[in-house]
């Protein structure tokens, strides 16, 4: 390949996170949210590509599965929700039910629905954040004898040398503790609980 040919070649994205068996090839921004939606989503057990799903003559996004307490879904990723006629919903609908799956479509307002998409934002933006292993071991240790609690009540059981929330949000990406990105706001109200 030429240099010059380089800058025809556009980076990729990958998602990866605990609950990926491996990286997600990500195709827009608005996929990336979704996903990060969904590893914070205490529902749902795993995430993964399925190979071999053939539905590509609809918009449906190319294949990540989510596996929920209630079944597994592969995960429809759209600006504006796709209008089927009744044929194609049924045809689709068969091969879904072939593969053992359902589908869950999210759309860009569902996606960027307040406080869900904020707080996701909030909680990924600490993805990175350095959380020291006996900070880890004092959250751990607080949750496991105190139950589910907010930020604050963690931060006077577990006395962290670290930034709470910031370690929090960095735990629940890892998949190490859980936190309600749904209802309230992040912030010292927010609940924590062991995974």
């Amino acid at each position: 390949m030429r240099p010059h040919q380089f800058r025809h070649i556009a980076a990729r994205t990958f998602f990866i996170n605990p609950k990926c068996d491996m990286a997600i090839a990500v195709g827009n921004p608005l996929q990336l949210h979704a996903l990060q939606q969904a590893a914070l989503d205490r529902s749902i057990r795993a995430i993964h590509q399925q190979v071999g799903l053939d539905v590509d003559c609809w918009p449906v996004s190319g294949g990540v599965v989510l596996d929920r307490s209630d079944g597994s879904f592969l995960l429809g990723v759209h600006d504006i929700r796709p209008e089927r006629s009744a044929q194609q919903a049924a045809e689709l609908d068969f091969v879904l039910k072939r593969h053992g799956l359902r589908l869950l479509e999210r759309d860009a307002p569902d996606i960027r629905q307040e406080p869900l998409f904020s707080n996701a934002r909030l909680a990924w933006s600490f993805a990175r954040y350095h959380v020291p292993i006996t900070d880890r071991l004092r959250i751990a240790l607080a949750l496991e004898d105190g139950g589910p609690q907010s930020v604050l009540e963690l931060e006077e059981r577990a006395r962290p040398t670290c930034d709470t929330l910031a370690a929090v949000c960095a735990l629940a990406c890892q998949d190490l503790v859980g936190i309600n990105i749904s209802r309230d706001p992040l912030g010292p109200r927010t609940i924590v609980f062991a995974r």
